[in-house]
């Protein structure tokens, strides 16, 4: 299992000549990378990405978010909304399984100070949404942002990604402050 999610880690690393945006961010105890990529003529958005930490564990999912303007005015609240199908791999046995996390995110440039970003995401996935062990799936993130250019971003954030079992204790993949930049193309 180890061996598939690297060999997909790899291959979204090195898929990103075509990217629309790369994200990247790191605490003391967890990495994360997730590429995304707006299709054409649509507001539909994939992404894939993969977050490890080397303690406890990893998650690698793919995802499907339909973007756009959820407010009008001069500087709109962004939104999406759709799903991620996340597969989540812990170090203890029957630590693994999958889940389709529905969810979203929101996002808003300050106004009077326009480089500032304040951004959030939620995926949540119950039981009846998982599957192979996995009893319960969340991905929470919470960010502040400042566009250093037009096309790039350096962030703080918190991010909460946990996951529940039916025969192994509960892995909390990431808890807490993180740092990052995202690079649009």
């Amino acid at each position: 299992m180890r061996f598939v999610l690297a060999l997909l880690a790899a291959g979204l690393l090195c898929a990103q000549a075509a990217a629309d945006e790369i994200d990247l961010s790191f605490s003391n105890d967890a990495l994360r990378v997730v590429y995304f990529h707006d299709l054409t003529n649509s507001r539909l958005n994939v992404e894939g990405g993969w977050l490890n930490n080397g303690d406890y564990g990893s998650a690698l999912h793919v995802g499907l978010t339909l973007r756009g303007f959820a407010s009008g005015g001069a500087n709109p609240v962004r939104a999406g909304v759709g799903g991620r199908l996340a597969v989540v791999d812990g170090d203890l046995p029957d630590q693994n399984g999958y889940g389709l996390g529905m969810g979203g995110f929101l996002s808003y440039t300050l106004t009077r100070y326009n480089r500032i970003t304040l951004t959030g995401a939620a995926y949540f996935a119950p039981d009846v949404l998982t599957g192979s062990g996995l009893k319960k799936y969340q991905d929470y993130t919470a960010r502040l942002g400042y566009q250093i250019m037009r096309d790039a971003e350096i962030y703080l954030g918190l991010r909460y990604i946990k996951g529940n079992f039916d025969a192994a204790p509960e892995l909390l993949i990431d808890d807490g402050a993180h740092i990052g930049f995202s690079i649009r193309f």
